[in-house]
Order: C-alpha cells, then sequence, then structure tokens
C-alpha cells in the first residue's frame, strides 16, 4: 500500500515538473488556420471506446473527459481534446455544465 501511494506521488511530481519545463500556453487562439500552427481538437463521442481510438489517432497531445450532462437518462459523453483547448472552452462554460472527470488510461504503443 505504502509503495503503491510512493508511486503516485513519484507520478505527480514527474507531471508537476514537465509542466513547469512546458507550460500551458497563456493565450489561446481557438480554431488555428494557418497550416503551421497546431491543429484545433475538439470531438465528442457517445462511447468511451470511440474516444480513445481516436485519441490514438491524434497527433496532438490530447487527454479524453468524460462529461456528465444534466439530462434524465445520464448519458455520458466522451471529449478528446488538449489540455490547453480545454482549459480555455471550460472557463467559458456555466457551472452546470463544469461536470467532467479525466479519463486516464494507459494505452499500449504498438
Amino acid at each position: 500500500m505504502k509503495r503503491k501511494w510512493e508511486e503516485r506521488l513519484k507520478n505527480v511530481d514527474e507531471l508537476a515538473s514537465r509542466y513547469k519545463r512546458k507550460p500551458l500556453c497563456p493565450v489561446y487562439r481557438p480554431q488555428l488556420s494557418k497550416p503551421w500552427e497546431p491543429c484545433s481538437v475538439w470531438k465528442l463521442f457517445r462511447r468511451q471506446a470511440q474516444a480513445f481510438n481516436y485519441a490514438k489517432t491524434c497527433k496532438e497531445d490530447v487527454h479524453v473527459f468524460a462529461l456528465e450532462m444534466n439530462t434524465e437518462d445520464g448519458q455520458r459523453y466522451y471529449l478528446v481534446t488538449t489540455y490547453t483547448e480545454f482549459w480555455f472552452y471550460y472557463n467559458l462554460l456555466v457551472k452546470s455544465w463544469k461536470n467532467f472527470m479525466e479519463l486516464n488510461v494507459q494505452l499500449k504503443m504498438s
């Protein structure tokens, strides 16, 4: 148990140092149109497997988020995007729509 906790702390420290070296962009320009600039990635899926399959094909450093919508059936949607783009749009959302969870699944590289 203690070893698992130490491993998690080590992973958090590694992520923190990575973001210190390469922080998120302070200014985000959505829907960039110049071919030499990074593409905008924001894609919703109804199935988790579809979202992870799409994320595997992206060249950008994308992540999968689960969005719980306030619907009667409790349907979840899965969003594939970058941290920078996610944070930009997340800050614009009304509070009732801020029900996101990042899904952290280790993807096998073939």
